[in-house]
C-alpha cells in the first residue's frame, strides 16, 4: 500500500501533462511508420490561411468562387481571420521579403524546433530563409493555435486512421524498387487538414522523409507515394533530364495541354519516373495507368518496366527510357 500511494498521487500529478500531450501522440504501422499532426506544419498553414493561402477544389465558379475546406480549415480559417491583423501584415512583410515557393518553408519549418519555436533550421540551404522561426512563435502564440489544434485532435485522428491498414506493402516495394537502403531514412507521414484535397507535399532531412498530405475522402496511396519517390528521384533524375533528354522539352509541351502541373523538363521527367515506380508498386490496374496518361503522364508502363530490367542503375537506363516516351493517350472507350 505504501508503494502504491506515491505511485497514484504521481500520475494524478502528471495527468495534466500526460493529457496535454496525448493528443499530439503518433499512431505506428506495423513497420514502423510514423503518422501524426505535427504542430508546426499546424502553425505555417494557419499563417498561410490568414494571408491568401486558398487551394482547393472550387465547387462553384459563380458569381463568386465557393472553394472546398475541411471542417477543420474552415475553423482555422475563420480563428486566424478574425484575429490580431497586425500578425498578418507582419506575415505579409516576411514573405514579401522572402519570396520563394511554399514548399522551402515547409522545409524550414519542418527542420525548425517545435514551439515555441526557440530555433530555426540549421541546413545551409534553408538560411535565405532565417527568421522564419520567430515569426511563427508569434502567430502560434498570439492566435492561441496550440488550442486550436487540440480541439482538432479527433478530426486528425479520423483522417489518419485509413492509413495504418494499408501504407505499409506498397511502401516497402516502393523503397526496394528505389533502392533505398533499410538503414535509409525513416519515413513520417504528417495530416495536413489546412491543405488542399488530395495535396501531397514531401521534404527530405538528414535521416527521415516526412510527407505531408491533405484531406482526402480515402488514404492518397498513389499521391503519397509517388511524393516518396520524387522526394528519391529528384536529385538523380532532373539535372540530368533537362540536360540530356532531347524530346523533353516537346513532351512537356504536349503533356501540359493534358493537364500536366510540372514548368520545367526535369520536373517533368522526375514526375513521370515517380509516378511510373508509385502505381508499379501498388500493382495498379489499367485504369489507373490509362488515367495518368490522359493527365498528360504518358509512357509509365514502360517506365515501370525499366525499374525491372535486371537490377540496373537508374542513370544507365533512365534517359533512355524516357526518349521513348511518346504522347499516346488511351482510346476513348465508346
Amino acid at each position: 500500500m505504501s508503494l502504491r500511494i506515491p505511485l497514484l498521487a504521481a500520475l494524478l500529478l502528471s495527468a495534466p501533462a500526460l493529457a496535454e500531450s496525448d493528443w499530439f501522440a503518433s499512431l505506428y504501422t506495423g513497420e514502423g511508420v510514423e503518422l501524426r499532426a505535427d504542430e508546426r506544419v499546424f502553425t505555417l498553414f494557419s499563417l498561410l490561411n490568414a494571408n491568401g493561402f486558398d487551394d482547393a477544389p472550387v465547387t462553384r465558379l459563380h458569381p463568386a468562387p465557393r472553394r472546398l475546406f475541411h471542417p477543420v480549415r474552415q475553423q482555422v480559417r475563420a480563428r486566424v481571420l478574425s484575429g490580431d491583423g497586425a500578425l498578418r501584415e507582419q506575415a505579409q512583410s516576411f514573405f514579401d521579403a522572402h519570396p520563394v515557393p511554399l514548399d522551402r518553408y515547409l522545409a524550414y519549418t519542418l527542420q525548425s524546433s517545435p514551439p515555441p519555436f526557440a530555433t530555426g533550421a540549421k541546413g545551409k540551404d534553408l538560411q535565405d530563409l532565417k527568421g522564419l522561426e520567430g515569426l511563427l512563435k508569434t502567430v502560434h502564440a498570439g492566435w492561441t493555435l496550440q488550442d486550436a489544434l487540440a480541439q482538432a485532435q479527433g478530426e486528425y485522428r479520423r483522417a489518419l486512421r485509413p492509413y495504418l491498414a494499408g501504407l505499409d506493402e506498397p511502401l516497402l516495394k516502393l523503397r526496394a524498387t528505389l533502392k533505398v537502403p533499410e538503414d535509409g531514412p525513416s519515413t513520417l507521414v504528417v495530416m495536413n487538414l489546412l491543405d488542399a484535397q488530395g495535396a501531397v507535399r514531401g521534404s527530405q532531412a538528414e535521416n527521415e522523409i516526412a510527407l505531408i498530405v491533405g484531406p482526402s475522402e480515402k488514404p492518397n496511396l498513389e499521391g503519397l507515394l509517388a511524393e516518396y519517390a520524387r522526394v528519391v528521384l529528384e536529385p538523380q533524375v532532373s539535372r540530368k533530364a533537362e540536360s540530356g533528354w532531347g524530346n523533353g522539352a516537346a513532351l512537356l509541351r504536349e503533356a501540359q495541354l493534358s493537364g500536366a502541373a510540372e514548368k520545367s523538363v526535369g520536373a517533368y521527367a522526375v514526375a513521370l519516373l515517380s509516378r511510373a515506380a508509385a502505381l508499379r508498386a501498388l500493382g495498379a490496374q489499367d485504369a489507373a495507368w490509362d488515367q495518368a496518361a490522359t493527365q498528360g503522364y504518358f509512357g509509365l508502363k514502360d517506365l515501370a518496366r525499366g525499374f525491372d530490367d535486371g537490377g540496373k542503375p537508374l542513370d544507365t537506363w533512365m534517359l533512355d527510357a524516357l526518349a521513348r516516351v511518346e504522347p499516346r493517350k488511351p482510346a476513348v472507350k465508346k
